[in-house]
Formats: C-alpha cells, sequence, structure tokens
C-alpha cells in the first residue's frame, strides 16, 4: 500500500510541475506589455545583449519564425550576438507609423571605442494591441507587409 501511495505523489508532482511549467509557473520569459514601437527595439536590444534570446524572442513577430538571431545580424550588419554583445545603441527613433505598421529608426555603434556607427530601419506589426519586430527580409518577401516596405522606402 506504501509503493502505490509513493507512486501516486509521485505521478501527481510530476503533474503540477509540468502544469505549472506549461503556464508560465516555471519562472521562464515574460514578455513587457503595453510598449512604444521604438520601447520593442530596445527592450529587445537589451535583452539580446545581454544574452537573453528567449527574452528577446518575444518581441519578434510570430512571421519571423521567433529567431532573435537573424534580427541581431540584421541590426549589427555583422554575425550575430557576439557582435552585439559589443554595440552600443546610441539612438531610437520612430520615422513612421501607418495602421498597424511602425519603421524606427535604430542608431549603433557596432564597436565600443570606435566611430563604426550603422544606421537601421526597423520594421514592425502590431499585433493584438502589441508591436512585434519583422526580420527585413520578411517585409520584402511576403505581400502582407506592402506598406511596411513602403515606410521603409520613404527613409
Amino acid at each position: 500500500m506504501k509503493k502505490s501511495m509513493l507512486k501516486l505523489t509521485a505521478v501527481f508532482t510530476l503533474l503540477i510541475v509540468v502544469l505549472l511549467a506549461g503556464c508560465g509557473g516555471g519562472g521562464g520569459a515574460k514578455r513587457v506589455t503595453g510598449l512604444s514601437a521604438d520601447g520593442v527595439v530596445k527592450t529587445f536590444f537589451e535583452a539580446a545583449k545581454g544574452d537573453r534570446l528567449n527574452d528577446a524572442a518575444l518581441y519578434i513577430s510570430p512571421s519571423t519564425a521567433n529567431d532573435p538571431r537573424v534580427v541581431i545580424k540584421y541590426l549589427t550588419g555583422k554575425s550575430g550576438l557576439e557582435d552585439l554583445k559589443n554595440a552600443n545603441l546610441l539612438s531610437l527613433r520612430k520615422a513612421a507609423e501607418q495602421g498597424d505598421y511602425a519603421v524606427v529608426v535604430a542608431t549603433l555603434q557596432t564597436e565600443q571605442n570606435s566611430l563604426n556607427i550603422v544606421v537601421r530601419p526597423v520594421g514592425l506589426e502590431k499585433l493584438n494591441g502589441e508591436w512585434y519586430i519583422v526580420d527585413l527580409d520578411k517585409i520584402y518577401q511576403d505581400a502582407k507587409y506592402k506598406i511596411l516596405q513602403q515606410l521603409i522606402s520613404k527613409i
């Protein structure tokens, strides 16, 4: 009788752990809601720079396949996360917005203590009232983003 009770307790405990992890009770990444378009880009940058890719992925549009490395590579113009850790975000400015689409211009110093500066437009889409970053390649591949293409071309 004790073995069956112990087994039942173990199964019950395992079930609770699985349910909590699945419902976000496991202490996983959590998206900050209500951010402006430039706030999303800043929060994404800080999370990615801090090597918190699960947090950074929360700000990427589902159409970009939840791969923050694609956006990091685009922002830095280099290979990715290691380059981002050495970069400084100098400024962000929302350059355009139309309906559920916006473009934020990010100015980055690609290497600390250098004059290497890149200026990148970052396209965003609003889904359920929240802004999400869209990969630039995706913007030009998907007809859904025609308005976003037009906004970027005007910058």
